[in-house]
């Protein structure tokens, strides 16, 4: 499993109420971005600040991400509830 994909259960976890794995799959994510491509780290942080309940933080590097990474806006919605 990617980062990318550890992140989508991170948020699934999250939006389902259950902290504690989204915590744990967040945390796992992060250790696979770091070899990984800044667009994957991005996503991965993106992710991170949205289940931290950093939104403001997580908005604002959603639309950095979005300008660089178009093709990212569907991913983004999933990963951090971000708008499309």
């Amino acid at each position: 499993m990617n980062a990318i994909e550890q992140a989508l259960i991170a948020a699934l976890a999250a939006a389902n109420g259950d902290v504690a794995a989204a915590r744990e799959h967040i945390a796992c994510a992060q250790g696979l971005a770091r070899a990984t491509a800044r667009r994957e780290r991005q996503i991965v942080e993106i992710a991170s600040l949205a289940i931290a309940n950093n939104r403001e933080r997580a908005a604002g590097l959603t639309l950095e991400h979005i300008v660089e990474f178009p093709d990212d806006a569907e991913l983004l919605v999933r990963v951090a509830g971000a708008p499309r």
